[in-house]
């Protein structure tokens, strides 16, 4: 608490029992550190025993000097890092900050991703395709890289599209331009040019789309 007022210790348990009742049930935990040797469950179990994992994926600090335990969860989702027991508090408090801003950072992504997808809904776009999935992405990208330019998307942008999701740049390019089509023929025609501010009815590029998403967005 004295580094950080937003983090509080909820709950501080003596066995693995008290440990798994009180994760399968308190929906107010972000962080669990966890010591892999308990009474009762060992951290292992634990980790096997909740039930809600995509809730505490990579929210989990574990602290051990057990190697042949801690191999056992090297690969396990749920462990953000493992910590050796002879580290002092102010290795855990630096992994519990940064497990903390990399959460934070991904409920602020997602409301993000929320806006973005309201305003392409609104235009009539396909969520389900998979241009329109790219499309959301590149807006994104252009918002959380501010030296990233509109004009440079296929320098800047679309190869880390093409390594993220395993696609050559092309087909990147391709679906996009797929799904803004398929956006122009669904679209009414008075909406799309009250949107883009048009004068006719013509097609929006795929610049123009997200030069005015993002600046709808941040109004």
């Amino acid at each position: 608490n004295k580094s950080n007022e937003d983090i509080k210790v909820c709950y501080i348990t003596k066995n693995g029992r008290e440990t798994i009742d009180i994760l399968n049930n308190d929906n107010e935990i972000d962080v669990i550190i966890l010591d892999l040797k308990m009474p009762v469950y060992n951290g292992i179990e634990i980790l096997e025993m909740i039930q809600d994992k995509e809730k505490y994926k990579d929210s989990c600090i574990v602290i051990s000097s057990e190697i042949d335990l801690i191999k056992k969860i090297n690969n396990n989702d749920l462990v953000h890092c493992i910590i050796n027991k002879i580290v002092g508090i102010d290795e855990i408090v630096f992994n519990i900050n940064e497990l903390m801003e990399n959460k934070e950072n991904k409920i602020l992504n997602k409301k993000l991703e929320g806006k973005i997808i309201k305003e392409l809904l609104y235009l009539g776009f396909d969520i389900s395709l998979k241009g329109t999935k790219y499309l959301i992405s590149t807006i994104e990208c252009v918002i959380q890289k501010p030296n990233i330019k509109i004009h440079s998307l296929e320098k800047d942008v679309y190869p880390i599209l093409s390594s993220k999701y395993a696609e050559p740049i092309h087909n990147i390019k391709c679906n996009i331009n797929r799904a803004i089509t398929a956006m122009y023929y669904e679209c009414e025609v008075e909406r799309m040019k009250e949107y883009f501010c048009f004068n006719k009815d013509i097609k929006p590029n795929v610049k123009t789309i997200i030069n005015t998403i993002i600046n709808k967005i941040s109004i």
